[in-house]
């Protein structure tokens, strides 16, 4: 599904286009020389063909995009065929590559869903095309913070009077803002998981540890070359002019933030992991000591009872008129005294 959205930054409007008015709209080359030689429109592409007529800027947004999709956005915006292999293929790993007149780079949105007590969660792929006047977003699934995006646009056209460049940086605020949400549940879970464990209701939570664990490797992963993004955004916003360093600057807190934020889960789980085993250590350290206490307790008694049950001929003690008498009372005054030992001394 494509969908477009035109703004003209003179009159603070927005409209929305179809394919045939998206294809139609391409400027002539006389408009395009003009806007060429005009001021720069807010992009962090300053240089280029541009696509959009004088004081305008497009978005196009395209959700599971066909080839019908990728022929239209290679004849009205000249995408890079490189670029079109990249966006088919899936790349996976965030980054930030310049393609002539083109500035390509991938970030992730995520998608979390909650099951039991492990976490599912999924990442969706944005490719993102920025140009001199106009922003491209390709996703193979809906995308919700661009929804919440556009919804706020077309209440409040104003807000993207800084151009192609501040359309950038609320995309990539709006995708970061719902990382918050999920980090802020792990560490809930975190926080229940060390409860549990100093409850001593921490049977079985090993498996929910390795479970964390895995889920904040998987943003990790993520998290940590879209800061290297951002900071090349932040490099490339210096280079012409640092009109947009404020909202990039925010983009590189925000992912500091979550890359901070994902360390010290980490490390918490880690210690909590240790703790988890010494604790499973101790445990099975006490039993081994009741076990052990309870077989020299019944090692005296059995003693007794085989040195007694031998089939010898000669032993005085068979023919005594008190001799059992006597093993019975040795037997037990000796499991007394081994248990009342072994209690004192902490191993029953």
């Amino acid at each position: 599904m494509l969908t477009a959205h035109l703004y003209n930054t003179q009159i603070q409007t927005l409209r929305a286009l179809d394919r045939e008015q998206l294809l139609a709209g391409a400027p002539s080359p006389r408009e395009q020389a003009k806007k060429q030689g005009a001021q720069d429109s807010g992009g962090i592409i300053t240089r280029g063909t541009t696509h959009c007529r004088a004081g305008e800027f497009m978005w196009v947004d395209v959700t599971a995009p066909t080839d019908e999709d990728f022929a239209l956005l290679e004849e009205r915006f000249g995408v890079h065929p490189m670029i079109i292999e990249d966006v088919r293929g899936q790349e996976g790993r965030p980054k930030l590559h310049e393609y002539e007149e083109q500035l390509y780079l991938i970030f992730h949105a995520v998608a979390q869903g909650q099951g039991g007590e492990h976490f599912d969660m999924r990442f969706v792929e944005i490719d993102c095309l920025v140009g001199p006047d106009y922003v491209l977003t390709l996703h193979a699934e809906p995308v919700m913070p661009f929804e919440d995006l556009r919804t706020r646009w077309e209440r409040h056209p104003a807000m993207m009077q800084p151009g192609p460049a501040y359309l950038l940086y609320e995309l990539m605020d709006e995708v970061l803002d719902d990382y918050f949400p999920l980090l802020d549940v792990m560490d809930d879970h975190i926080d229940s998981l060390e409860n549990r464990m100093l409850s001593g209701e921490g049977q079985g939570l090993s498996g929910e540890i390795f479970s964390l664990k895995r889920g904040l490797l998987q943003v990790r992963h993520i998290a940590g070359p879209t800061r290297d993004v951002v900071n090349t955004l932040l490099r490339r916003d210096a280079e012409t002019g640092g009109k947009h360093f404020a909202y990039f600057q925010d983009l590189y807190d925000h992912v500091v933030r979550i890359v901070d934020m994902i360390d010290t889960f980490r490390d918490i789980l880690s210690g909590a992991l240790d703790v988890y085993l010494a604790t499973q250590s101790n445990r099975l350290n006490e039993v081994m000591k009741t076990m052990t206490a309870m077989s020299i307790i019944l090692l005296v008694p059995n003693l007794i009872a085989a040195i007694y049950g031998m089939n010898f001929d000669f032993m005085p003690e068979l023919h005594a008129r008190h001799g059992y008498s006597v093993a019975i009372s040795a037997m037990v005054t000796a499991v007394i005294c081994l248990a009342a030992y072994f209690k004192r001394i902490g191993w029953l």
